[in-house]
């Protein structure tokens, strides 16, 4: 994704208030559950994180929390990978 103006740029907190910004690449939904495939937004390693969204109940905020479970995690990114290598495969280093 080389076009700036298509990239969607999320800022999160970690437990220290320090910022880090992600790209959003993806939503996929499992288990009725949906998850966000992230991309830190200065990568050098190519790697993307998978977050669990936890949305309030008026839909005015959303919680990004990291999938600790490598399963569900594991199960998310090869959706995302299926659905995605062709598009995103020079930068991101699927495994």
């Amino acid at each position: 994704m080389d076009d700036a103006k298509n990239k969607i740029i999320i800022e999160l907190y970690d437990n220290a208030k320090q910022i880090h910004k992600y790209e959003l690449l993806d939503i996929i939904n499992y288990n009725n559950n949906e998850y966000a495939v992230l991309l830190e937004q200065y990568s050098l390693d190519g790697e993307v994180e998978i977050f669990r969204l936890k949305h309030s109940k008026d839909k005015s905020a959303t919680l990004y929390k990291p999938e600790l479970d490598n399963y569900i995690a594991s199960q998310v990114y090869e959706m995302f990978k299926e659905d995605s290598k062709n598009y995103y495969g020079q930068n991101i280093k699927f495994i």
